[in-house]
């Protein structure tokens, strides 16, 4: 059979799997994933487009050596919280090639999907040798949309390190507000984004009528370990800094029992 003038064998010939430690693709055709919206009447299939940018999320090995195949199921990634309860996924793999997708090395603007918490790294909690403390926190969606959460709010994730990804511990986690991104521009390591209502609770830049910013700088890494006296729970954090509108957020991950 042909495939646009060549054929099948030919195509496979050229086709190539992607790498194992891919996080996001483009579609290079029309697809479904195995996702559906919910609407007045029901769930109803997501029909994904040429050039959508999808999130890997898992890749399974099939056949026998040296003709291994590799197949991935995807999810729409890090959108916005509405959405994300409006999606429920059933796994449907697909073949994980170059005919199907576009490897993205990285994202255009890897802000988005970093979880931004208030401050300058990581703070042990006095009551807790193995445990930082809670801040209020920013996350700038895959679909364009910022979502704020209020210290109070980030206490409801039942985890103090927060190395949960903005697509699993958040996407169950109601913001406080979320506003439509109207444009995004990034300019070396300084991202400016601009919307037109005002965040609850937090310094926007106001420019005009219904025209707001966020200002986002990237400062550089650090990492810092801790080991409580009876150097029981050894724990280690990296995180980068980044300045929000002149204020100090950072984003990173945490882990603690090491020994």
């Amino acid at each position: 059979m042909a495939l646009g003038g060549v054929t099948t064998a030919q195509a496979a010939t050229k086709s190539k799997d992607l790498p194992l430690y891919t996080t996001y693709v483009r579609t290079k055709r029309a697809m479904t994933i195995g996702a559906k919206e919910k609407t007045k009447t029901g769930y109803q299939t997501i029909h994904i487009k040429k050039n959508k940018l999808l999130a890997v999320s898992s890749i399974d090995t099939r056949g026998k050596a040296p003709n291994f195949k590799e197949y991935a199921t995807f999810t729409l990634g890090d959108v916005h919280y509405a959405q994300t309860q409006k999606v429920k996924y059933s796994q449907k793999y697909i073949r994980f090639n170059t005919t199907n997708f576009k490897y993205i090395k990285t994202l255009r603007a890897p802000i988005r999907t970093q979880v931004l918490r208030q401050g300058k790294g990581f703070v042990m909690s006095p009551g807790w040798t193995n445990q930082p403390t809670y801040s209020g926190a920013l996350v700038v969606t895959l679909d364009n949309y910022i979502q704020t959460y209020s210290k109070a709010r980030m206490t409801q994730i039942d985890d103090h390190w927060m190395n949960a990804t903005a697509d699993d511990a958040f996407a169950k986690l109601k913001p406080t507000d979320t506003v439509k991104i109207s444009k995004l521009t990034k300019s070396g390591s300084t991202y400016k984004i601009d919307y037109k209502t005002p965040l609850k609770g937090f310094a926007d830049w106001k420019l005009g009528k219904h025209h707001y910013r966020l200002t986002i700088k990237t400062l550089g890494q650090q990492n810092q370990n801790y080991t409580p006296v009876d150097d029981t729970y050894d724990t280690a954090a990296s995180w980068t800094n980044f300045t929000l509108n002149a204020k100090p957020y950072f984003a990173g991950s945490a882990e603690w029992g090491l020994d």
